[in-house]
């Protein structure tokens, strides 16, 4: 009879124990496939968007600004909007700039070339409002990056 207590008692203490194992772990377990489905939406978005510098020409013509025109074309399978989130980088001689969108003492903006947004196949032309005098004959490389870090990057000379 001690015995028949004893194992009844333990069965109870091990029933105990496991659904509080069970309420501890099941949260966590939750939380983690949630982040897991979000990293996955990311990475899955970052696979879809590509984009591709296809010509860059500078301009030191004087006056009151310098102009680099960039073509950058989607050859991803995603839309990349909006473009006013990408980043530009210009990397002079001596320097390294990161270009901000709309306006400013220089700044960049875009026009759509053939399309009404930057879907698959289209391209965009994005002009650099740069400082008069500030492109000077040597070597510079231009790196786009999209709003989720995919990037393009290509050398020019002025």
């Amino acid at each position: 009879m001690d015995k028949a207590i004893t194992t009844g008692l333990l069965i109870i203490a091990s029933i105990v124990a496991t659904m509080a194992l069970v309420n501890a772990v099941m949260p966590a377990i939750g939380k983690s496939s949630g982040a897991l489905i979000t990293a996955n939406s990311s990475a899955s978005d970052r696979i879809r968007t590509d984009i591709e510098i296809i010509h860059v020409a500078g301009s030191a013509a004087g006056g009151t600004e310098d102009q680099v025109l960039v073509w950058v074309k989607n050859i991803g399978s995603t839309d990349i909007k909006p473009v006013e989130y990408s980043d530009i980088f210009l990397t002079t001689p001596s320097t390294v700039k990161r270009i901000p969108y709309g306006s400013g003492a220089e700044y960049w903006s875009y026009t759509i070339e053939n399309g009404s947004a930057w879907t698959e196949g289209v391209t965009v032309k994005m002009t650099l409002h740069l400082a008069n005098a500030s492109l000077t004959s040597g070597a510079y490389s231009i790196k786009v990056t999209a709003y989720n870090s995919v990037s393009s990057e290509k050398d020019f000379s002025v």
